[in-house]
């Protein structure tokens, strides 16, 4: 099945000198498909081989014996003619939009839309075997589509391809071609609404049948009426159309020879008028067919065409027909090739051209001539000569398409070709259309075999076919396809190989369909087209013949070409247009460096002096000018010279010459163009100056052939030499930058310093180290050393200052957008480098490789390598990026330290870092390796500073530890080879400072080895503080005895500790304490012979560094020590170490340990430590059971003679006692605190309601307590007092009243309060005591209590008197009762104002 392929437009046109003097073609769209036809060994059954063989005699004798020119067998003319079409049709909608393409099993309709490129709809319709007898046709109003098939049938569709109906014929017969539709035509109806169309189906044998069709919701069709051309045309009809202005139809058919008859009707061609009603047609006659009246009878007439028919003579008839676009004209074509022309509505001929009249008919395809295939295939030409396909161009003009694929647009009056002397060649029997919107449409279809290597590789015994034309079966005569079928009905009966048909393999066949776009041009569209084809000859013809500009064609040659000598030679050189040529000379690059330079150095010779001097002198045109050469023809023999003769010669005449014509020149007055043209020049030897650049920096012209890159190259020559070569900084292609500074200096070395700042900082220095600026003296002056700069060539006329800035006035900074990128690189902008500049720049550009690449080594490097260029001020920061380099990349220090954090450090910083993660085992060697070289750096910046920072840093360490300064010092003994510290002082300096500055108390064994690694008295050169120094020794080794003895009683105390206080009594006096207090804390406890070496210790400590102590404070400290051990053993030990009575005296000798007298402390000293041991167990203590209560009476009970102090503090003990007694719990430390003890009383009074009845034990408590001091009567008043209170409380007035009495007794003023309580309580019967109580308290009462007092005494002798009175009354009742009582309560209410009245 074939497909169909979209493909891309191709145009291409031919000159022709006529009416229509251009013409074009488009490939609008291709259909391919392969197909696959059995030829020979043809696999049949044996009932068809039979039938064959029986029905082949039978069809020959009724072809060849008695054929009879039946009214239904078809023309041979228009069978054989109708056989040669293409199977695929085509039918252009009227209106010029839609387009109908019918394939094999298939009709696309396609818009114009897109050049028909797109499918609007397909219709799918049944494959037929005789697909050249279909036929299809557009509706009035192109709305539906008619397809009719080789049997007669009729299907219609809308735009989409929906099927609306099938219209099948009456009668049809398999095979029988005559029921083909010859016409399909629609007509417009407007008889009904219900009826969209009329549509005529006219069959070969003359057939007519009149359908009303509908679309829409009720899509239909019937049949209106039918006629019968038959009794017109005896063989059928070939051909019809419509006219719809004329409503005739034009029908064709066989000639006839009848004489009374018109030309067209003699010719086969008839007119009938369309009616509305019966007949519904009528043939229009002409006036000499009305009036003739000669008539053949019809057997005359059937014997007339049985006789012409054996004759063998084949009878002519119209093929097609077609109208004009006008309607005024109609061509036919007829089955011998013939043309005619005929006028409408008339018929009357205006023009005839039999086949051989026709110009060109016998032309045969140039194609075929060097095809071998399809030489062979046309074997016999002249069936190719006639005329396939005939529509019109214009009214005046018909396109003819024959069976050879010629096409011509040919004049009607003439028939000359218009498209000039040859025509245009398509496949064999192209289909046309109507021209619209000035062009047509044609279908072709070429047909190719298998290549002939498939047909090689075919299986044996197969017979190779040649390359016989496919078609070439339907042109075997009837005989012998009749002994063919024979022979093969003999074979199947007998099976004998003789009969056996060759056996031939399929061939595959492929057919490609072409539909192709022609239009109407003009010269310079068909020119244009002719280039674009690449027909540069055709295209040079019609320059020629037109007068157009060559140009074109050489410019279409040069650009399709690659550049190179000869091209420049056969395109270049001949195109005249000086701004083209020198635009391509300036835009092209060539994809080789060879035809680069040779296209450059081309346009330099069009842009020379001689070019500049004939513009200005007018005589130019516009063209390109080449510099005229010397003619050796016009040189005598004589001057013929050996060749370096004659080049120097040459030179010398070129010399002159070019000196001749630049001073003729006036540059002051170039014009435009001249300007023009020395930009041009500038700028070509810009891009050959960039060239020769190139070529270097691609490693010179041989590896430039190898390594060239035109796109490189193109951006290269057009690019700011400035960002060139700031790029190939970027990219460290050092090797280009160099080659740059070295031919284009005058451009980059004034931004030398701020071009190589842009390598990348990861680049190592070492690599670009000659680019870089080098110092060196000349004349005792330090100078920046100039680049070494060098030209590609020679300064051209075009370069000259005077003369460049006539055409290129203003000079763009091509810098700038270095700087405004980086402003802080415009300081380095100078045509001249000074010292002080670069020296910056190399400070500045390490600083910034370290900081945004935080690679040391390569800032390093670049100072480093700036010193070897002898540039100064590099010093102190190379001396920073090699400590910076140390730290990062040897210590293993923090990784994201960087110069400024390094540079903002103080030296004795960068030293610690230095040796911070430096390990035990090399930390030694590390000093040699980092610290040695840097305290020389930094001695070689400072003198003396490396001591200084040394010692800072020995110092620092041995604050915490001094593991490290003792491996300095152990390497750095008198016999150590390589000292670290070679001078003894020094050494002996730092060691008593580091020991001395340890803070650490466990690092007493590092100071004995650091000791021991200073030199001996005497040992070495002495200076003036060497004795000095010696003696500082000796005084540490005496403090680090004293802390030796402090580590061994397990008080850890660092050297300097022991330096500091040695002289700060309070100090050693707290020391000392520690020291005691902390052994006495031991346990399990420590023996006494512990003690007293304890206290040998700490003699000998007084007596080596403490001196500030007395001995005595030495014994007093350990004394108390003893007492404050919480042991008894060491209380008792204490008691020895003390003189514990007024009496007591010192032991002799003879009993002092050892012969020495026994230190004992002094009796006032004795007590103070008693005491303090005694209140320290007693503050302690949590309890009066506390273990610490017996320590503290142990320790109070050493004094023997017991005085007031000791005696107070045993009272307390024993007052501890009676609280317990009374069940007061409180803390021995809160009774000590206590400030007011009578509190205390009181609590013991008010803990039980019976305590206050223990008044003699609560006195003694108050006597221990020692409640209001030792003032006895206080006290006693102070607790009777508080006796009378809770006696009260509880209304004891028996014991309120004995106390009471008591204070009175010791006259106790404070207590006339509680008495006058008492007096006033009316529970107390006594009044004569209650009298007393209140006098006691009137007579010690403030002066603001009289007042109640006096009314209360008042009150209290007014009820002595009613006793009394009663008593008297009633001497019985003993005096006192009820009534008395009440008597004188009343009484009391209103004597006390009576009372106080008269005491006023």
């Amino acid at each position: 099945m074939a497909k169909l392929i979209p493909v891309m437009r191709i145009e291409f046109s031919t000159f022709c000198p006529s009416v229509l003097p251009f013409r074009a073609y488009s490939l609008l769209l291709t259909y391919s498909g392969v197909y696959e036809k059995p030829r020979g060994n043809k696999k049949h059954g044996a009932s068809f081989i039979i039938t064959r063989a029986i029905t082949g005699p039978a069809l020959f004798l009724l072809q060849y014996i008695w054929y009879s020119p039946a009214k239904f067998s078809l023309p041979a003319g228009l069978v054989r003619l109708v056989s040669k079409q293409i199977n695929w049709h085509l039918v252009l909608a009227s209106n010029g939009k839609l387009l109908a393409v019918v394939q094999d099993q298939c009709v696309e309709i396609r818009s114009a839309k897109d050049d028909f490129g797109s499918i609007v709809g397909k219709c799918q319709v049944p494959k037929d075997p005789n697909a050249q007898w279909r036929r299809v046709a557009w509706s009035h109003d192109c709305t539906l589509l008619a397809y009719s098939e080789s049997t007669g049938t009729v299907r219609v569709f809308d735009l989409m391809g929906s099927e609306l109906f099938v219209i099948s014929p009456t009668t049809s017969f398999p095979g029988d071609l005559s029921y083909a539709i010859a016409g399909l035509i629609f007509l417009e109806y407007k008889a009904s609404v219900q009826w969209s169309a009329e549509l005529l189906v006219i069959n070969y044998r003359g057939e007519l049948k009149s359908y009303l069709v509908s679309v829409g919701t009720n899509q239909s069709f019937q049949e209106s009426h039918s006629f019968n051309f038959s009794s017109h045309y005896a063989y059928g009809i070939t051909a019809v159309v419509y006219h719809s202005g004329h409503r005739l139809l034009f029908v064709g058919g066989c000639e006839t020879d009848k004489n009374e008859v018109s030309k067209a009707t003699k010719c086969g061609i008839s007119a009938w008028r369309v009616l509305s009603g019966f007949p519904h047609y009528k043939q229009v006659t002409s006036y000499e067919e009305d009036t003739g009246t000669a008539k053949r009878s019809g057997l005359l007439r059937i014997m007339n065409f049985r006789f012409y028919s054996r004759q063998g003579t084949e009878q002519d008839g119209v093929f097609k027909m077609s109208l004009s676009p006008d309607g005024t004209l109609l061509a036919a074509i007829h089955f011998s090739g013939k043309l005619t022309i005929w006028g409408i509505p008339s018929l009357k001929q205006q023009g005839e051209w039999d086949q051989r009249d026709q110009p060109g008919y016998d032309e045969i395809n140039p194609e075929c001539r060097l095809s071998v295939e399809k030489r062979k295939k046309i074997r016999d030409k002249e069936l190719y000569y006639p005329l396939m396909d005939v529509n019109w161009w214009a009214e005046n003009a018909v396109i003819l398409a024959r069976c050879s694929g010629a096409l011509t647009v040919s004049s009607v009056k003439t028939l000359k070709n218009l498209l000039g002397k040859s025509c245009e060649w398509f496949e064999s029997s192209p289909q046309v259309t109507s021209s619209h919107d000035g062009g047509f449409l044609s279908l072709e279809c070429e047909i190719k075999l298998a290549s002939k290597r498939l047909r090689l590789e075919s299986r044996p015994g197969e017979e190779d076919e040649g390359e016989d034309d496919f078609d070439s079966d339907d042109e075997i005569s009837a005989k012998a396809r009749y002994f063919s079928y024979v022979k093969q009905g003999l074979y199947f009966v007998t099976e004998m190989e003789r009969f056996a048909p060759p056996r031939k393999r399929p061939r595959t066949i492929t057919k490609h369909y072409r539909l192709v776009s022609l239009r109407s041009t003009t010269p310079e569209e068909l020119y244009q087209r002719k280039i674009d084809n690449e027909e540069y000859g055709e295209a040079l013809s019609l320059a020629q013949a037109y007068g157009l500009d060559s140009d074109l064609v050489y410019q279409r040659q040069w650009r399709k070409s690659t550049v190179n000598i000869a091209s420049i030679q056969d395109y270049l050189s001949k195109i005249k247009k000086r701004s083209w040529v020198l635009h391509e000379c300036l835009e092209r690059v060539p994809e080789n460096v060879d035809a680069a330079k040779e296209l450059l150095q081309y346009g330099l010779k069009g842009t020379d002096l001689e070019a500049l001097i004939a513009i200005g002198k007018g005589e130019d045109g516009g063209r390109f000018i080449l510099p005229g050469e010397v003619d050796i023809d016009e040189i005598p023999y004589e001057e013929f010279l050996s060749p370096d003769e004659e080049v120097e010669n040459r030179k010398e005449r070129e010399a002159r010459k070019h000196q001749e014509l630049l001073l003729s020149v006036n540059f002051s007055k170039l014009t435009l163009e001249q300007k023009e043209l020395s930009r041009s020049r500038l700028k070509l030897l810009t891009y050959l100056d960039r060239l020769a650049t190139y070529e270097e920096i691609l490693g010179g012209p041989n590896a430039a052939e190898e390594r060239y890159d035109a796109e490189f190259f193109k951006k290269f020559r057009n690019q700011n030499i400035v960002l060139s070569a700031r790029t190939y900084a970027r990219e460290s292609n050092v090797r280009a930058l160099e080659i740059l500074f070295t031919y284009h200096g005058s451009d980059l070395l004034p931004h030398w310093l701020a071009i190589i700042s842009n390598f990348p900082e990861t680049t190592s220095p070492h690599e670009y180290s000659f680019l870089l600026p080098e110092a060196c003296c000349r004349k005792d002056v330090l100078m920046i050393l100039p680049w070494n700069e060098q030209k590609h060539r020679e300064e051209d006329w075009c370069e000259n200052p005077q003369c460049k800035t006539l055409f290129e006035p203003v000079l763009q900074d091509e810098a700038e957008f270095l700087y405004e990128a980086q402003p802080e690189l415009l300081k380095y902008r100078t045509a001249k480098l000074s010292i002080d500049l670069v020296s910056d720049w190399y400070w500045n550009r390490a600083q910034e490789i370290e900081k945004y690449a935080m690679q040391v080594d390569c800032a390093l490097s670049l100072v480093r390598l700036g010193m070897e260029r002898n540039i100064p001020g590099l010093q102190v920061l190379c001396d920073n990026l090699v400590t910076l380099e140390m730290l990062i990349y040897e210590t293993g220090c923090d990784l994201t330290l960087t110069l400024k954090d390094l540079q903002e450090m103080k030296d004795s910083e960068k030293l610690r870092l230095l040796m911070m993660n430096s390990s035990d085992e090399k930390y030694v060697k590390n000093i040699y390796q980092w610290m040695v070289p840097f305290l020389h750096r930094c001695e070689n910046q400072s003198p003396g500073l490396a001591n200084t920072l040394f010692r800072e840093y020995l110092v620092t360490l041995a604050k915490e530890d001094l593991k490290f300064p003792l491996k300095i010092f152990q390497n750095s003994k008198p016999d150590c080879q390589q000292k670290i510290i070679p001078d003894q002082d020094q050494l002996m300096s730092m060691a008593l400072e580091c020991i001395y500055n340890c803070e650490r108390d466990d690092q007493l064994s590092l100071c004995y080895d650091i000791l021991e690694c200073l030199p001996q008295r005497g040992y070495g050169p002495e200076t003036d503080i060497t004795k000095t120094l010696h003696d500082r020794v000796d005084e540490l080794e005496k403090i680090l005895s004293v802390s030796e003895i402090l580590e061994k009683h397990g008080l850890q105390k660092s050297v300097s500790f022991v330096k500091d206080t040695q002289s700060s009594p309070e100090q050693a006096r707290k020391l000392m304490i520690r020291l005691t207090r902390h052994t006495g804390r031991k346990q399990p406890p420590v023996s006494e012979m512990h003690w007293k070496g304890l206290l040998q210790d700490m003699l000998d400590m007084q007596q080596n560094v403490y001196t500030c102590l007395e001995p005595d404070t030495c014994y007093e400290i350990f004394t108390e020590s003893l007492l404050c051990s919480s042991h008894l053993e060491n209380i008792h030990l204490a008691g020895q170490m003390m003189h514990c009575s007024v009496e007591s005296v010192d032991p002799p000798v003879s009993v002092a340990s050892k012969g020495k007298p026994q230190y004992r402390v002094s009796y006032e000293k004795s007590i103070e430590l008693v005491l303090a041991a005694g209140r320290e167990y007693f503050n302690s203590s949590t309890s009066l059971t506390d273990s610490c209560m017996d320590l503290a009476r142990c320790c109070l009970q050493l004094i023997v003679d017991c005085p007031s102090a000791v005696q107070e503090e045993l009272d307390l003990v024993r007052a501890l006692n009676y609280l317990d007694e009374f069940g007061v719990t409180i803390l021995p430390l809160q009774v000590r605190l206590c400030s007011d003890r009578l509190s205390l009383i009181k609590d013991c009074i008010s803990q039980l309601p019976t305590n206050y009845k223990q008044s003699a034990k609560i006195m003694g408590l108050a006597d221990l307590l020692r409640v209001a001091g030792d003032d006895q009567t206080e006290r006693k008043g102070q607790v009777l007092i508080l006796l009378v209170e809770q006696a009260l409380h509880f209304q004891d007035y028996k014991a309120a009243s004995m106390h009471c009495q008591e204070l009175m007794a010791t006259g106790y003023s404070k207590s006339w309060e509680v008495c006058s309580q008492l007096g006033q309580s009316e529970g107390y019967q006594d009044l004569g005591a209650r009298r007393e109580l209140t006098a006691f308290a009137l007579t010690h009462c403030p002066p603001s209590s009289i007042e109640s007092l006096l009314a209360a005494s008042s009150s209290l002798q007014t009820q002595i008197l009613y006793q009394a009175v009663n008593y008297q009354l009633r001497p019985s009742e003993g005096g006192e009762n009820t009534n008395v009582s009440g008597t004188s309560s009343l009484i009391t209410k209103e004597t006390p104002q009576v009372s106080f009245k008269a005491r006023l």
